[in-house]
C-alpha cells in the first residue's frame, strides 16, 4: 500500500507540473547550472525507481555496528534513504552541529528543540554521553538529564562523586540508555552544550537518515563541509537528441569514474550528439562502477554519465524527445561504507534517478571535466 501510494503522488506531480519538483538554477555566462547555495535534500524531487541495497558480509557488519541494508521505492525522497555514513566522505554532515543546522537552515528553533527531537540520543548511554560532551569532571546535578538519571538510578551511597566518577565505578549506571528517561520533557538545557556538538560526536552517527537529524536536509548543499567550493569544466552545445535505435556510438563523453569517460556504446545508444560530433550515452548503457569491497553491489554496474559536479552525485542521461528536441537528465548517489579503521569502498551510483536540469536542442549544458 505504501508503494502505490508514493507511486500515484509521484504520477500525479509529474501530471500536473508541479513546481515543487523544479531543481533552483541559476544562469552563468548563458549557462544553466544548479543553484547549490539553494538545492537542498528537501528541495530534491522524488525518486523514480526503487531498489535495495544487501549487505551480508559479517565483517562489513560487524565493523559498522549497524546494518546498512535498506529498501527504497518510488516516490521516495533521498533524504529518507540515505544514511549520514554513506554520504560521509562526499559531503561530511556528521561534521554540523545543531546550532549549525539552525543558523544554516532557517528551520529549527533551538528555544523550543526537545531532545525527543533528536532521536539519536535515544541510542546513546550515560558514558557516551559523558565522554562526547566532557561531562567527566562535572557533577550530576550540573546536568539535569543525568541529575535525573543518577536520583533514579542509584542509592545513597553510589549518588557521590563527578560524573567521571559514576560512570568509571558504576557500570550499570555507564551503560544507562538516555532512552531510560523520557526525553520529551527536556529542552537543550537537559544537557548543557550538546547544541554546539558535531552530530558525528555522538554514537549512532552514521546509522542515521539525513531527515532523521532536525533541520538538516534545509541546509544548501554549497554548506556542506566537503562540497565542492566551485564549479570547473566545460560546456558543449547540443546539437541533437536521438533515441535508444542508435547503434556504434564510439565518440563519446560518457562512462563511470572506472572505465573513464569515453566508453562507447555497440547498441541502444539513446544519447546526446553535441556539437564537436562526440556522444552523451543514456541510462540504457550500464558500465562498471563502484570501489573497494562494495563494488559488487548492483551487480557492478551503474547507468553511464557524468560526474560534472564532484564525485558526490552522477548525472545520467534518462530519456530525449527527438520531435520536440529535449533531453532529460537524472542525478544518482551511490553509497559508501567506511569506519575510523577499515574503508569498504564505494558502491555503484544506483540510488536514482533524481529529476535533474534539462536540455534541448542548440542550448548550452554544463559538463564538467
Amino acid at each position: 500500500m505504501r508503494m502505490l501510494y508514493k507511486l500515484a503522488l509521484f504520477l500525479l506531480c509529474m501530471l500536473m507540473g508541479s513546481p515543487v519538483l523544479a531543481v533552483p538554477t541559476k544562469t552563468v555566462n548563458g549557462v544553466p547550472l544548479p543553484d547549490f547555495s539553494q538545492i537542498t535534500f528537501k528541495q530534491l524531487p522524488a525518486l523514480q525507481a526503487g531498489g535495495q541495497l544487501i549487505i551480508t558480509d559479517p565483517t562489513i557488519l560487524q565493523a559498522l555496528g549497524y546494518d546498512p541494508s535498506r529498501t527504497w521505492f518510488v516516490g521516495d525522497l533521498a533524504d529518507s534513504v540515505l544514511m549520514l555514513g554513506d554520504v560521509s566522505l562526499a559531503f561530511g554532515l556528521e561534521q554540523f552541529s545543531l546550532q549549525a543546522i539552525a543558523d544554516l537552515s532557517g528551520t529549527v528553533d533551538l528555544d523550543q528543540f526537545l531532545l525527543s527531537d533528536l532521536h539519536l540520543l535515544a541510542d546513546n548511554t550515560v558514558a557516551d554521553i559523558v565522554q562526547s560532551l566532557d561531562y567527566s569532571s562535572l557533577f550530576p546535578e550540573q546536568v539535569p538529564l543525568l541529575g535525573d538519571l543518577a536520583a533514579q538510578y542509584l542509592d545513597n551511597t553510589q549518588f557521590i562523586g563527578t560524573l567521571g566518577e559514576l560512570v568509571n565505578t558504576v557500570p550499570e549506571f555507564a551503560q544507562l540508555s538516555l532512552s531510560a528517561a523520557d526525553l520529551s520533557r527536556y529542552g537543550l538545557g537537559g544537557l548543557p552544550g550538546l547544541e554546539n556538538l558535531a552530530i558525528g560526536n555522538l554514537s549512532g552517527w552514521a546509522s542515521q537518515k539525513i531527515q532523521e537529524i532536525p533541520g538538516l536536509r534545509d541546509v544548501p548543499f554549497a554548506n556542506f563541509a566537503l562540497f565542492p567550493s566551485a564549479l570547473t569544466g566545460f560546456t558543449n552545445l547540443v546539437d541533437i537528441p536521438l533515441k535508444a535505435t542508435e547503434q556504434n556510438r564510439t565518440r563519446t563523453i560518457s562512462g563511470s569514474d572506472v572505465e573513464g569517460f569515453a566508453v562507447p556504446c555497440p547498441s541502444n545508444c539513446l544519447h546526446i550528439e553535441l556539437s564537436d560530433g562526440k556522444q552523451w550515452i543514456g541510462k540504457t548503457q550500464l558500465v562498471r562502477g563502484g570501489h573497494g569491497t562494495l563494488a559488487s553491489v548492483n551487480n557492478g554496474k551503474e547507468p553511464t554519465g557524468r560526474l560534472p559536479y564532484g564525485n558526490w552525485g552522477k548525472v545520467v542521461l534518462t530519456d530525449v524527445d527527438e520531435k520536440k528536441g529535449t533531453a532529460e537528465f537524472g542525478l544518482y548517489f551511490r553509497f559508501c561504507l567506511s569506519t575510523p579503521f577499515v574503508d569498504f569502498g564505494c558502491t555503484p551510483y544506483f540510488l536514482g534517478p533524481i529529476p535533474w536540469l534539462p536540455t534541448q536542442e542548440k542550448a548550452l549544458t554544463f559538463i564538467g571535466l
